[in-house]
């Protein structure tokens, strides 16, 4: 793979924005760029390296690669104006950065003639993939990794949410932490949330049941409103997507009961127009070499077969 350059470009509100280009060899290019777009607040070379990592894979092949810096994160300009992390995540879920991707999207056929995109990131880039996707329909595909479907509440909010996998999930780790002396430690120090595990505890008892459907529901519900209408548009145009999960996490789950479940009606039987992966055992940020080399491969498949 050939050294990656340095980008440079503007957003809309005239913020400079840097990052990384990674540019296959002549004869192999393809003409299609994969937007890696940076995880929640983490910049644009993914945890432990993880988009470096995709790029060598995926670079060979004929890909060019792009990652960079949203606005107000890693070496681009601008300010973060939120006190609380989760308000950020919570509006990177509805389509902060979206903007910023569709600049880069303006620069890289300005400047290197690339008309053809595919969308991807971890989490909060995935989403942000899916939002652009929305406004430009230059991202023709969408690699998602991890791809959240509700907004974040913050920690103390964990417990209310809870999905049927989750609360099976958690009754067999309450009984396996039964055994362990650190967990122990941990609650009698005062190191353990007692207010989510309270919570948790209720739910899974079956003490604190759900309310019955009703517009008090719908202000409870965690669900990312704009997720649904933006992901069948996709569908419905025919773009392909991977989505690509941690079995360790519960990103899947989420999709599963809080997407799949409720949109029958459209989605049929089956899952149409999109594609399925789960890494078992993986955890959110796939930090084990198995896990890269899954996620690296199945991405690589599919890209392949996918976009000629």
């Amino acid at each position: 793979m050939k050294p990656f350059e340095c980008a440079s470009f503007r957003n809309r509100q005239g913020l400079m924005l840097h990052g990384m280009l990674h540019v296959p060899d002549p004869e192999v290019a393809r003409g299609i760029c994969v937007l890696m777009l940076s995880p929640g607040i983490k910049g644009r070379v993914g945890p432990h390296r993880l988009y470096l990592k995709l790029a060598e894979r995926l670079v060979p092949l004929g890909f060019h690669l792009l990652r960079f810096d949203f606005y107000g994160l890693g070496d681009s300009e601008g300010e973060l104006a939120e006190d609380v992390l989760a308000d950020v995540y919570n509006t990177i879920q509805g389509g902060r950065y979206a903007d910023d991707a569709i600049a880069a999207m303006d620069w890289m056929q300005g400047m290197h003639g690339v008309r053809r995109f595919v969308g991807s990131g971890l989490c909060g880039g995935s989403i942000t993939a899916l939002h652009a996707a929305a406004r430009d329909r230059r991202i023709e595909a969408l690699l998602g990794i991890g791809l959240p479907v509700v907004l974040d509440g913050g920690e103390v909010n964990w417990g209310r949410f809870l999905t049927e996998q989750q609360k099976q999930q958690a009754r067999r780790g309450l009984f396996e932490r039964l055994f362990r002396p650190r967990s122990w430690w941990k609650f009698v120090s005062g190191g353990s949330n007692y207010r989510v595990i309270w919570r948790v505890l209720l739910q899974i008892a079956g003490l604190r049941k759900s309310p019955p459907p009703s517009a008090a529901t719908a202000v409870m519900d965690d669900t990312n409103p704009l997720f649904a209408p933006a992901f069948l548009d996709m569908i419905d145009r025919g773009s392909p997507m991977l989505l690509v999960y941690s079995g360790g996490d519960r990103l899947q789950s989420q999709f599963e009961e809080k997407f799949e479940a409720r949109h029958r009606d459209r989605l049929g039987d089956g899952r149409r127009g999109y594609r399925l992966h789960t890494i078992p055992q993986a955890n959110h940020i796939m930090s084990a070499p198995e896990w890269v080399a899954d996620l690296c491969e199945t991405s690589a498949r599919w890209l392949q077969e996918e976009l000629r």
